[in-house]
């Protein structure tokens, strides 16, 4: 039977997909309409006037960590509490990566002139992974009391 801990952490990995597929949110000016979305930085801003800045590197950046760390995380099953110390670092990179979305949105909002947006549903995922994040977590530890007290017994 498969751990649970390795399903919530592939679930992490296909939200950390989705973030970069879908839109992060809409911006509308008086002139053009704009869909952010991680994957299509380089031909979104390519043909826009509108500056990937330093805080769109590192949203690619922290989400590219993210998904190297989750997988990362999954394989180091034999090493319970090592990998109770990935996740937790795993869920400080996803904060860090939420408030990154939130300020390169903001910073890409304020690049237009009389712009509106709209965050995407891509924005939530994160949030939604962090959740999964801790339910592993949880369950590595449940995992790992476990095993402690098989051990106390013999």
């Amino acid at each position: 039977m498969q751990r649970v801990q390795s399903i919530y952490l592939l679930l992490v990995f296909v939200f950390a997909l989705l973030y970069a597929l879908f839109p992060m949110a809409q911006l509308d000016s008086e002139t053009a309409s704009y869909s952010v979305r991680l994957i299509q930085f380089g031909s979104l801003f390519a043909q826009t006037p509108l500056s990937m800045g330093f805080l769109g590197v590192m949203a690619v950046v922290m989400w590219f960590a993210v998904i190297l760390m989750t997988v990362y995380m999954t394989f180091q099953y034999k090493n319970r509490l090592f990998q109770i110390k990935l996740g937790k670092l795993n869920m400080l990179l996803h904060a860090a990566l939420i408030l990154v979305s939130f300020f390169f949105i903001d910073n890409l909002r304020a690049q237009l002139d009389n712009g509106t947006m709209n965050y995407g549903a891509g924005i939530l995922f994160p949030v939604i992974s962090l959740i999964f994040i801790l339910m592993a977590i949880k369950a590595i530890r449940r995992d790992e009391n476990l095993v402690r007290s098989a051990d106390r017994i013999r």
